[in-house]
């Protein structure tokens, strides 16, 4: 009984979700090539999490600047949005937040309501990438799962490497669409080629590609 009773986690679910939406997002963008370590150890618990930010984690205070390690230039900006719906204010409030507007690359908004049309459309017509993601989705990190094959985003060079090798024009690859969740988690875009190995018991190793449309 002590034994199940040490695993009942007491604290709020809240702080439990916004713990678990921060590691994967900080995990995707360590898997993207950003310097995510001065925001966070990924292997901090989340006993450590409620230790610094509460059992009611003030949304605000979760959003983050990461630079990417082979150009510090470039910038993604992290921001968690609240459980309101999100209108013009919220986003106009949330871009004053921006550390760096000029590199900005990316603006990644952790949402947790509707988003209005207005809201949408301004974000959408902003100088930088917008990616809007729910905090259902960030849960769990996919690909981390046992079944998942192994990713690899190849290079300009690369790609020109693979179409020359087999002979190949780019649209004769095998396709991923931009919305595939895949896709989502490294940001890839139009024309981006990825690599994938299965490996298990039954395949030692299986590579394919996929062309992002």
């Amino acid at each position: 009984m002590e034994c199940i009773a040490s695993l009942i986690d007491n604290g709020s679910v809240e702080s439990s979700r916004y713990f678990l939406s921060r590691r994967t997002v900080l995990e995707m963008l360590a898997d993207r090539g950003y310097d995510v370590v001065q925001h966070a150890n990924l292997t901090s618990s989340l006993s450590d999490f409620r230790s610094r930010f509460g059992q009611q984690p003030n949304h605000e205070a979760l959003g983050f600047c990461v630079s990417h390690l082979s150009n510090p230039s470039n910038t993604v900006q992290v921001a968690f949005a609240g459980t309101d719906a999100i209108k013009m204010g919220t986003v106009m409030e949330i871009c004053s937040r921006i550390v760096d507007s000029g590199n900005l690359k990316s603006l990644i908004i952790i949402v947790q309501s509707k988003i209005t049309s207005f809201a949408q459309k301004k974000l959408m017509n902003l100088a930088y990438k917008v990616e809007i993601i729910r905090i259902e989705d960030l849960l769990i990190n996919i690909t981390k799962h046992v079944l998942q094959p192994k990713y690899e985003i190849l290079t300009d060079e690369e790609k020109k490497a693979l179409l020359t090798k087999h002979n190949l024009e780019e649209k004769q690859l095998p396709c991923m669409l931009k919305t595939d969740v895949i896709a989502r988690y490294y940001g890839l875009e139009k024309g981006q080629v990825v690599k994938i190995t299965h490996s298990g018991p039954v395949v030692d190793s299986h590579v394919t590609y996929r062309c992002v449309a």
